[in-house]
């Protein structure tokens, strides 16, 4: 695995501008946030040209079909939808979890198979309310750890800094040795459970797929382990519903009869990747303001295949 990864998730908005949206979720709820929202995201699509130029990566593959005036007016639906999801995140930290509403119906269903402590690879995607969702990990019959890189301009943003509880976060750098993966598999065979982003490869090994049309670089990461540890693959997505309100739903994407331990990692990648991707197109079809690689994913740093033991 590569050591150096130049790749930075997009920045939106100053300091001083989160601020003020976390004095008002504070002092008064999410209402004057969420109106607030709508005059700063017309600010952002239709003064600045960057916002407009990120998201049409996405929009113009999901809706080929759009003209010029349509699709600006998408654009904003969509960054507002973003807006609006980073918010909730906000207020996951400041309000807490009780002023939630949790739709996750199988809830016990999850929590069974993580309690037979034979690992679970949980992969996750920038969908809905992903960050916001993680805050219910806490109630998991085994440790989480969080395969994610802090980066330093979203330093104070995430809701576990603002509920003050980020040391009891346990995350896995995926920028660390050999991407982390050491100290995943590590975690995967102590019986724990390892999220990890199925949508960004932090310039980690990637393979590439037919997505949106296109084909375009995803991760091999969360395949590998399961190959090498023989853990539950599930797939993980957060959709918002309303008002400080989203819903949980997961896929296991391997049965008892399909662990990983007897699949090598070329072969666990090539069965269970397309089923990963399949699952995130059709929850794009089913909700296409909700995925959040607000960047030309398709051009991502594409690094080939290598199968490694780790």
């Amino acid at each position: 695995m590569p050591e150096s990864r130049d790749f930075q998730s997009p920045q939106y908005g100053t300091r001083l501008g989160h601020k003020i949206f976390y004095l008002l979720l504070r002092w008064f709820g999410p209402g004057p946030a969420y109106g607030l929202l709508v005059f700063v995201v017309f600010y952002y699509v239709f003064v600045l040209r960057k916002p407009r130029k990120m998201a049409s990566y996405y929009l113009k593959k999901r809706f080929p079909e759009d003209s010029s005036v349509r699709r600006l007016f998408r654009t904003y639906r969509y960054i507002y939808q973003f807006g609006l999801v980073l918010i909730d995140q906000a207020a996951m930290g400041i309000l807490g979890r009780e002023s939630f509403h949790i739709d996750f119906p199988d809830w016990k269903k999850l929590y069974d198979m993580s309690r037979k402590r034979t690992g679970m690879v949980m992969v996750t995607s920038h969908f809905g309310n992903w960050k916001t969702a993680m805050a219910t990990m806490d109630k998991h019959p085994v440790p989480v750890n969080f395969l994610i890189h802090l980066e330093e301009h979203m330093e104070g943003r995430h809701f576990f800094d603002l509920a003050g509880i980020r040391d009891k976060i346990k995350v896995i750098d995926p920028l660390g040795f050999m991407g982390g993966l050491v100290e995943a598999k590590n975690v995967l065979e102590k019986g724990e459970c390892v999220t990890i982003m199925g949508d960004r490869a932090w310039g980690s090994r990637t393979q590439l797929l037919d997505f949106l049309g296109e084909k375009a670089p995803f991760p091999i990461s969360p395949y590998y382990l399961v190959s090498n540890t023989g853990a539950d693959l599930v797939v993980f997505f957060s959709v918002r519903t309303g008002k400080l309100a989203f819903k949980i739903d997961f896929t296991r994407l391997n049965t008892d009869g399909e662990k990983g331990q007897e699949l090598s990692a070329r072969e666990a990648v090539d069965q269970f990747l397309p089923k990963y991707v399949k699952c995130l197109e059709d929850h794009i079809v089913q909700y296409p303001y909700m995925w959040f690689n607000i960047f030309d994913f398709w051009r991502e740093q594409k690094l080939e295949f290598e199968e490694e033991k780790i």
